[in-house]
């Protein structure tokens, strides 16, 4: 038994569908005017004068994100952090974490310093022990969770989590040490691989709202077909 609907129902319904797919493609357009003025904002504040932990302290965390900051302190390498499983550049690695103490007694801030190959730990560790206590990175406010394994590495960088093993405060928010990059291909030279790239859009938000408008085009043309004036078993 094949069920027919009435065509005013089936018109009401290619119309309701129809507005459906129009209002997706619409939010689509508008997520990519605010994705991009988002870029525009962090981008610019990657392109003023780097911060100092004096100028960081007196803001809001949320409206220090993505400003670079330039200043010194004192690295804390006995209580460094791993992050391992860190695939970069088709090889499978590790990052460094380590705290860098603004004052002796705290607080400090949560500092990854890089990224280098499995096998490389002990010769990285070694290496950024013998260099000063300055930082030069880009802030970042840290939203995600994680947590230590049992072969106590640590999944992703949580100041929260981490922080209960430590004897001082961590800072809510974390700082990439590096420079800004154009690109993110194999680096050649020293270890670790320290940089960091501009903000960028990388939804494609208007391919999204050209779909939604393409389906909403092809069920207007069905419609079209459908109700067309004379068709036969109207």
């Amino acid at each position: 038994m094949t069920l027919r609907l009435p065509a005013p129902v089936l018109l009401a319904i290619l119309v309701a569908v129809t507005a459906l797919l129009i209002s997706l493609g619409i939010w689509q357009l508008q997520r990519n005017d605010w994705k991009n003025d988002l870029v525009e904002e962090r981008n610019a504040r990657i392109d003023a004068a780097p911060l100092t932990f004096e100028d960081a302290s007196t803001r809001d965390p949320e409206s220090i994100d993505y400003y670079r900051l330039a200043d010194r302190g004192d690295w804390d390498h006995d209580r460094s952090f791993i992050l391992a499983n860190r695939a970069r550049f088709q090889t499978k690695g590790e990052e460094l974490v380590t705290p860098l103490l603004i004052a002796p007694d705290g607080p400090a801030v949560l500092v990854n310093r890089g990224w280098y190959p499995d096998g490389q730990r002990d010769e990285v560790r070694s290496d950024l022990a013998q260099r000063p206590g300055t930082l030069e990175g880009l802030i970042s406010i840290h939203t995600g969770s994680a947590r230590q394994t049992g072969a106590g590495t640590w999944t992703a960088i949580d100041p929260e989590a981490m922080a209960a093993g430590l004897p001082y405060d961590l800072l809510p928010w974390i700082v990439i040490e590096g420079d800004q990059v154009e690109s993110t291909a194999n680096p050649d030279g020293e270890l670790p691989v320290q940089r960091y790239t501009a903000f960028a859009n990388t939804t494609p938000h208007m391919e999204y709202a050209l779909t939604w408008f393409g389906l909403a085009a092809a069920l207007l043309a069905v419609a079209a077909i459908r109700f067309r004036p004379g068709r036969s078993g109207d």
